[in-house]
């Protein structure tokens, strides 16, 4: 009996399956992680700026003038304090009949001292007009006397280059100086009109991006001279193309010249303001002449970038000329003067860009860059990689670096850059959308948790399988005959045809499959491998 049982016991035990006795195969899996996708934005900035205002208040000084009242001089002051606020002025104040810089009277921002000319308070600016001397005679070149005034105070420092040029003449008469012996002053002469498009030709020169469209204009024919007994060609002192100007030139962000005087309206007389009642004609012309001249140069060798464009500024009345005829009070007279001058800023520009933080891993080769308008519905811009009219990638990372180069180098941060050249530089308000992907990072080992048996080993990379081989394949890493332990080990290697280690590492602790060829995975893969194990 005891026999029987030790038989059937063993029968038992043979019978057992080999499966729930023998070692289990191990099975590791994981995955890398893909390859990340960054995205970032970054506008332009900007700098407020007093915008720099350059005013030649001309005032009328006749004898018949009725415009110094208490209404004009609380005008006066409220453009004074208006501008005090808002600009970086400097105000000039000149008797219309007169002489060089005699009387003329100067007060700015910046406290400064132009020479030949008296320098006030801008709170006695209201009582200067009050104290001119009254002027007698019967001639009025008030469009001479400003371009004189402007020839002479811009070489002082009083009218500087680069402002906004205002103008601003009041009078109770016309321009008369023209009116050769015997001719009416009134109307629409041929003299006149020689003579007013003359200087405003000159006041354009000096104004610059103007194309010298009102000299032709301004030539006196040989008729004219023979039936008005002229033996000048023009008044004009510049030539056509205002070569000659010279250091007369503004270059001014903008000019306006402003005319307070009686309208011209041939059918009637009444302006209880003027004593003579003498309508004007040529203050009126010369400042609608002005106003409507084009820019010819827009961008222009300006500093400031203010709008370059006479259709920008719509000035109170018409064409800057106001009908002092009509006028109840004067209280409100400047406006224009104020709202005509747009609030600046300086629009920063970049030839550098930053696209990555201070540690980022980036592939240059990804990068995507597109540029648009702050506030704008128009779609962006692609910039291209290019030495021309694209970017360039700066390589390795920098520190404290400026990224634009105007109106000052600024702006300074730290981290991966492009240089972006010609067209594909930034100017406010462009900003730039900036996308690039984390570097591909290339795998040439699988890790084993234990030491396997070489011939129980699967391997699948993505679903595949990858069969021992040398060629697109996998090896067992071994020491002599056994498979090899390693403590710290990077799996990473630079490209499938470079199995140098790659950086930055990851260090892994175990036993290795190498791989080769093909079979070298990257981010974003699935792998997975079956072995048994030793179990020594």
């Amino acid at each position: 009996m005891k026999k029987i049982l030790l038989v059937l016991t063993l029968l038992f035990m043979a019978s057992c399956a080999k499966e729930e006795f023998a070692t289990r195969k191990n099975s590791d899996s994981f995955g890398t992680d893909p390859t990340q996708t960054v995205n970032s934005e970054m506008c332009s900035k900007f700098t407020y700026i007093r915008p720099p205002v350059d005013l030649l208040f001309v005032w009328d000084n006749s004898r018949s003038t009725s415009f110094i009242s208490s209404q004009t001089k609380t005008a006066l002051n409220n453009v004074v304090n208006n501008i005090a606020d808002r600009f970086d002025y400097q105000v000039l104040m000149a008797p219309l009949i007169g002489s060089g810089n005699n009387e003329t009277y100067f007060f700015s921002r910046s406290g400064i001292n132009p020479s030949g000319v008296t320098t006030i308070s801008r709170y006695a600016a209201s009582n200067v007009i009050s104290n001119f001397s009254g002027a007698t005679g019967t001639e009025e070149a008030g469009l001479t006397r400003i371009r004189d005034l402007v020839k002479l105070n811009q070489l002082n420092g009083a009218l500087r280059k680069g402002a906004h040029t205002i103008i601003v003449i009041m009078s109770n008469e016309d321009d008369n100086s023209w009116v050769p012996s015997g001719s009416g002053v009134s109307g629409r002469h041929p003299i006149g009109e020689r003579y007013m498009k003359g200087i405003s030709h000159d006041l354009l020169c000096m104004r610059g991006n103007y194309n010298g469209s009102l000299y032709d204009q301004s030539v006196f024919s040989n008729e004219e001279k023979a039936m008005f007994g002229i033996t000048r060609t023009t008044y004009a002192t510049f030539n056509r193309t205002c070569s000659n100007v010279g250091n007369y030139e503004l270059d001014s962000s903008m000019m306006r010249f402003i005319s307070l005087a009686p309208s011209v309206q041939p059918s009637s007389y009444n302006c209880p303001q003027i004593s003579k009642g003498e309508l004007n004609y040529y203050y009126h012309k010369a400042s609608d002449l002005i106003y409507n001249q084009p820019y010819s140069n827009i961008t222009g060798s300006n500093p400031y970038p203010f709008p370059r464009s006479s259709n920008s500024y719509n000035g109170f009345g018409y064409n800057d000329n106001i009908n002092v005829c009509t006028q109840s009070n004067f209280n409100n007279i400047f406006d224009h003067v104020n709202n005509s001058i747009v609030d600046a800023i300086l629009k920063h520009k970049y030839n550098y860009w930053k696209v990555a933080e201070p540690g980022a891993l980036i592939d240059p080769n990804s990068l995507i860059i597109t540029k648009y308008v702050r506030g704008s519905s128009q779609p962006g811009t692609p910039i291209l990689e290019g030495a021309s009219n694209g970017y360039t990638y700066l390589v390795g990372e920098k520190y404290n670096f400026a990224t634009r180069y105007s109106p000052s180098v600024g702006e300074e941060h730290s981290g991966h850059f492009i240089r972006l050249n010609g067209n594909a530089i930034v100017e406010y308000p462009e900003c730039l959308v900036v996308s690039y992907q984390t570097p591909q990072n290339f795998y040439g080992y699988v890790k084993l948790n234990s030491k396997p048996v070489e011939s129980s080993i699967t391997l699948k990379i993505n679903g595949q399988t990858i069969n021992k081989s040398s060629t697109n394949g996998w090896q067992l890493m071994k020491s002599g005959s056994n498979p090899a332990y390693y403590s710290n080990f990077n799996i990473k290697v630079t490209s499938p045809t470079d199995d140098t280690p790659a950086t930055p590492v990851m260090n892994e602790t175990g036993y290795f499959l190498k791989l080769y060829g093909n079979a070298i995975y990257s981010d974003g893969a699935n792998v997975e491998v079956n072995f048994y194990p030793t179990g020594n």
